[in-house]
């Protein structure tokens, strides 16, 4: 049931459903507590967590490369741009996956920009949230994850190795203490009376 609230002389709806936040708080807390592990961890080894990410990411890329083949081969075998799809998933993932050193110095850019979406969507989760308590924790998220944005900006290429590992290792630290907090909150009751 959604709750109507006035704000700022403007009525608002809560669009979170109490029952469907305390469906969802065990998933919540268990990916919280996988993320803040991950994230804890390429903190403590920023190098090994930026290589760990990129080679990751281009086995995402051969294994999307050969789904996306097989789809294509099922339903698309005359697309000519379905079979190029293909082949620059497959060739992105194998350049990752033979030199993972450039593929960091590339990826830098990349969650340069995924930090500054990040940081509007937690924005935006945070005015969704509230008036639950714990609402301002995606708020602080999304502070955190422009300056991070900035941060990959400002030390661009040659720190890439240090910074991917460690502002990734941030995000998910706090992403993943934000999740356990809203998962513990939703499990407990997260409606202000």
């Amino acid at each position: 049931m959604s709750k109507i609230f006035k704000e700022g002389g403007m009525f608002i709806t809560n669009r979170i459903d109490k029952e469907k936040l305390k469906e969802f708080s065990t998933l919540s807390i268990i990916t919280g507590i996988i993320m803040a592990i991950a994230g804890f961890l390429a903190i403590v080894n920023p190098v090994a967590g930026s290589l760990a990410f990129v080679i990751f990411l281009g086995a995402l890329f051969v294994a999307s490369g050969i789904v996306q083949a097989y789809i294509t081969f099922k339903a698309h075998q005359k697309s000519l741009g379905a079979w190029f799809k293909v082949l620059m998933l497959i060739i992105t993932g194998v350049l990752l996956l033979i030199w993972p050193g450039s593929g960091i110095a590339a990826v830098a850019i990349l969650f340069a920009a995924y930090f500054f979406v990040d940081a509007f969507a937690s924005f935006q989760m945070a005015l969704d949230l509230k008036p639950l308590k714990g609402w301002w924790m995606p708020l602080v998220n999304g502070v955190l994850s422009f300056i991070l944005g900035i941060i990959m900006i400002i030390g661009w290429p040659f720190s890439a190795p240090y910074t991917v590992g460690i502002i990734v290792g941030v995000s998910f630290l706090m992403d993943g203490i934000v999740l356990i907090y809203l998962g513990w909150m939703a499990k407990k009751g997260a409606y202000d009376n």
